[in-house]
């Protein structure tokens, strides 16, 4: 039986709006579902943009016949402004087994640090 797997959406921990601060860690979820009638053990690696300008790194997680679950996928966001759509690929082994595309693209800002000191007259 050759391994497959669904996704259903990806969602970011504590935020409605996927517009998050550069540098900062993130939390994606997205449930995953073993159609097939045999287990399998998978690895999947979420990332911004086709060139990877940032990545969970490979997650590892097995599925029961059947079994849909909640897999987290923390980022650190990359110091730079831009959009980024939002790719996650799933394997067994070495074999690509889902390929799949967020439907919300990640704004990445940065917001100025600006600090006045004390004003002092000479």
């Amino acid at each position: 039986m050759r391994p497959q797997i669904e996704m259903k959406g990806i969602r970011w921990l504590e935020s409605e709006d996927p517009t998050f601060e550069a540098g900062e860690v993130r939390t994606a979820i997205a449930q995953m579902t073993n159609p097939t009638a045999k287990a399998f053990s998978y690895t999947a690696e979420l990332y911004l943009d086709v060139t990877k300008v940032a990545t969970s790194g490979p997650i590892a997680f097995s599925l029961a016949p059947g079994e849909t679950k909640p897999i987290s996928f923390p980022v650190t966001m990359p110091a730079f402004e831009g959009t980024f759509p939002v790719y996650l690929d799933a394997f067994v082994g070495v074999e690509l087994v889902g390929a799949f595309q967020a439907t919300e693209d990640v704004t990445l800002v940065v917001t100025p640090a600006i600090i006045i000191g004390p004003i002092t007259w000479e």
